[in-house]
């Protein structure tokens, strides 16, 4: 297999090698019917080498494969497990979905091209794809932004009688589809289009377009489906953190807790704070680089919108797909405990459970026990079988110790 990778890799080579010597831009690869997709920017460069499209390649692939498996196991066993049903869990099943339907429809699709350094599917596909994109990612985005409102009204606000039942979760959960279609369903509309970028093997939304009600869309796209969620995650997260900070503030001001429980909310509001910086750091990371390209290409400031600066954000964004269930599934302690229950071998491996309830613990203490009870059992066997033995031979000859002693001892006198 190595061998094959490495033939194919230098047969790669040898065809750029060749293909460059024509000195053929970036667009000259497009096949004829995708040339109205590509924008005139990025007729300006020159093919790029294959091993780099070999390496976009390699990462989308693992980034597909473990995007599909962590939200799989996130819907499996949020849908199948009655005590996880729930108005904030049918929020993270939501934001799975997502996740998952993304990987679907765009990690084939990117791999495919990435090995055929091309655009291989047509127009139609183009605009099919770029909608699948933006539609899955505005979810998305829309979905961590509920997460933390209800976040907010459950920690900040627990006795104003809100909470979020499964009945308002459904609704929250299809309003963030409707929203997200409102502000994707354009393109296809003819507001703005689905056009190629980057290496030209990914579709996207035309934020390089000189027309200016084009332009718009851009720039509405950029406030509602990037500034409007990042404000909101913002808020609500530091909100959570002054009112735990506050409340645990006026506890040890008024000397009601003792050192060792000033301790644990100092810990509390550390470990609070870091799932704060975690939240909001790793939204920024996944959608703000994106952000800021189209903004940039909106604005008509080009020069630092090359092939590879404009890929590199797209990687970013699939790559949230897969530790999102980490942050906002993994944490949860009822979701671990499924996931150890039924799957105790991979969580084992994994290192996912540690303490004394660990079933690596169970598992290693069990098979003591079935070692301990064959050799019992070997034991035993072999007990059963030697006194078997012992009843087979005939008793040894003794003589009487009692009578041979009698005889051989002299009679004691009595006095009368």
């Amino acid at each position: 297999m190595l061998n094959y990778l490495f033939n194919s890799l230098k047969w790669s080579d040898q065809r750029w090698r060749d293909w460059d010597t024509g000195n053929h831009s970036l667009a000259s690869r497009v096949p004829p019917d995708v040339h109205h997709k590509v924008h005139r920017h990025w007729h300006q460069f020159e093919v790029p080498h294959p091993l780099w499209h070999a390496l976009l390649g390699t990462i989308y692939l693992l980034i597909g494969m473990a995007g599909l498996t962590g939200n799989c196991l996130v819907l499996w066993i949020f849908g199948t497990s009655r005590n996880l049903r729930g108005g904030t869990n049918l929020l993270v099943m939501n934001l799975a979905l997502a996740d998952l339907l993304m990987m679907a429809s765009q990690s084939p699709v990117l791999v495919a091209n990435s090995y055929a350094m091309t655009w291989a599917f047509g127009p139609t596909a183009c605009e099919i794809y770029g909608f699948c994109g933006a539609l899955f990612g505005t979810v998305s985005i829309v979905t961590l932004a509920l997460i933390a409102l209800d976040r907010y009204n459950a920690i900040v606000n627990p006795y104003t009688g809100w909470r979020l039942s499964y009945e308002r979760a459904v609704a929250w959960a299809a309003g963030s589809w409707a929203y997200a279609a409102v502000w994707c369903c354009p393109p296809l509309l003819g507001w703005n289009q689905y056009v190629l970028e980057g290496f030209l093997t990914s579709c996207t939304f035309d934020y390089l377009t000189e027309e200016p009600w084009s332009r718009i869309y851009v720039f509405l796209l950029f406030v509602f489906a990037y500034v409007v969620p990042l404000t909101v995650i913002t808020v609500c997260y530091s909100l959570i953190y002054f009112s735990v900070f506050r409340h645990d503030h006026l506890l040890v001001r008024d000397n009601v807790l003792t050192k060792s429980t000033c301790w644990t909310l100092h810990r509390r509001e550390t470990q609070l704070a870091r799932v704060v910086v975690i939240s909001v750091l790793f939204w920024a990371l996944a959608w703000t680089p994106y952000a800021v390209v189209s903004l940039l290409g909106a604005l008509s400031c080009r020069t630092a919108l090359t092939p590879f600066s404009t890929m590199l954000p797209a990687v970013f964004a699939k790559l949230s797909t897969v530790y999102n269930p980490l942050i906002y599934a993994v944490s949860h302690p009822t979701y671990r405990q499924e996931l150890v229950r039924r799957l105790p071998g991979v969580c084992c491996k994994l290192g996912l459970v540690k303490g004394e309830e660990s079933p690596c613990r169970h598992h290693s203490l069990s098979s003591n026990v079935s070692r301990c009870e064959i050799l019992s059992c070997t034991s035993s066997l072999g007990n059963i079988a030697l006194r078997s033995f012992r009843k087979s031979r005939p008793p040894p000859h003794r003589p009487n110790r009692r009578l041979s002693r009698a005889s051989s001892s002299p009679s004691r006198k009595t006095d009368v």
